[in-house]
């Protein structure tokens, strides 16, 4: 996402002494929340569309611990076998990320990977500041043509000046949004018009033509929580997508995308990036989810916060803001302990399958229509997601349909 990027989970030696489970846990009951809207009065237009199920392709390191081995390579056969049991049990597609830390470099190892498999897709991050938007129009257009209804593109402005630096990339917060407008509005001119000329502030083009077009149109995802953010991607993407919180700041967070998209002129669907720990009961849950961060050493997480403290991006500092409270425990079954050593979304869903569901829903009557998921370890967490809890989202649906994709041009997993 904008400065909602993701990141690869920080490598963390095992140190002798590791913190105790439950103590980083804290209590299990909620706080106070304020009173939710009724979700009549919340939902938007597209409430109704059909769910979009996503997974996350992890492109670094997986493993059962956060911050601690063993590590699983990210190897193609691996990568592979991620996207077709997504695929199997009911996942459109998988976000990949892109950051200098991951093992892999996030387009060469997603058309690697979309070469070796079949059905679901993948939503790659791309960061405008890494390409000139002609070259990389052509990029996507040849990747859209030999995947056709497989590539969607998760455009990432960056939220770390410090490890922006690290690909020449210095420019501030707000001018990097300008420039990610100018690189999206050329980029999808070049797959619309014959001939694009463009002189702007950060790029040029005299005479470029790109065809094949890719048909149907790359589907754009966008996300952040700050004003730039939201104005980039109400003018611009076909989904808008935010970090897992806690419902009522989703609905703030909606409520002033909705203003966003009134004044562009137009609607965009919306999407929710969250981890989810789920078991047959809700103390299983738990358990896995205090297993899940149980080797984390207390002086790297110092050094962890040291590092996450220099972002600009509003979505990681509200992320951090969560795990850093008085319980770890933010709101009924969304627990904020992944925050605790991985940048990006630190919250997930944890309970039964059943309330799982029901957190979901919960989202959607926000007017969430698109969830991108994700466990740890990926491959297991994603069959077990499947098999779970996709059932009790079918059997919800009058149509018995999930993974279907309205309104931008994705080829459904059938």
């Amino acid at each position: 996402m904008s400065d909602d990027r993701e990141t690869s989970t920080i490598n963390m030696p095992r140190a002798a002494g590791t913190l105790n489970a439950r103590a980083l846990t804290r209590h299990r009951e909620p706080p106070s929340l304020p009173c939710m809207p009724h979700a009549s009065h919340a939902v938007d237009a597209h409430a109704d569309d059909a769910l979009d199920l996503l997974w996350f392709c992890q492109l670094a390191a997986d493993g059962e611990f956060l911050g601690a081995g063993p590590h699983r390579k990210p190897t193609l056969p691996y990568l592979a076998s991620l996207v077709e049991t997504a695929a199997e049990m009911g996942f459109s597609s998988l976000l990949t990320a892109t950051n200098f830390h991951a093992e892999h470099d996030a387009w060469t190892a997603s058309i690697a990977t979309l070469a070796q498999t079949r059905g679901a897709g993948l939503l790659v991050a791309v960061r405008p500041g890494m390409f000139h938007p002609a070259i990389f129009a052509k990029m996507a257009a040849t990747a859209a043509s030999l995947f056709p209804g497989r590539l969607r593109i998760n455009i990432v402005t960056g939220s770390n000046p410090a490890e922006n630096a690290m690909y020449g990339d210095r420019e501030s917060h707000d001018t990097r949004y300008t420039r990610t407008h100018e690189f999206v509005d050329v980029m999808k001119r070049l797959w619309t018009e014959p001939v694009v000329d463009h002189h702007g502030s950060f790029y040029q083009t005299t005479g470029a033509v790109l065809e094949p077009k890719p048909s149907p149109q790359i589907p754009i995802y966008v996300g952040g929580h700050s004003a730039p953010a939201q104005q980039l991607a109400a003018e611009l993407a076909d989904v808008y997508l935010v970090w897992g919180d806690t419902l009522p700041s989703i609905a703030s967070r909606l409520a002033s995308m909705r203003l966003a998209e009134t004044v562009a002129g137009r609607r965009v669907r919306h999407g929710l990036r969250v981890h989810v720990v789920v078991r047959e009961t809700e103390a299983d849950a738990w358990l896995a989810a205090e297993r899940l961060i149980s080797r984390i050493d207390p002086a790297v997480r110092t050094a962890f916060l040291a590092a996450a403290g220099s972002a600009d991006s509003e979505g990681q500092q509200r992320q951090r803001a969560l795990s850093s409270g008085a319980s770890l425990i933010v709101e009924e079954n969304l627990w904020a302990g992944v925050g605790l050593a991985r940048t990006g979304v630190g919250v997930a869903i944890v309970g039964d399958p059943a309330q799982v569901a029901a957190k979901l829903r919960a989202y959607q009557s926000l007017g969430i229509s698109t969830f991108i998921l994700s466990g740890y370890p990926h491959l297991e967490e994603c069959r077990r997601f499947g098999e779970l809890v996709m059932p009790l989202l079918r059997s919800s649906r009058s149509d018995g349909h999930v993974g279907a994709v309205s309104g931008v041009g994705v080829a459904p997993v059938t």
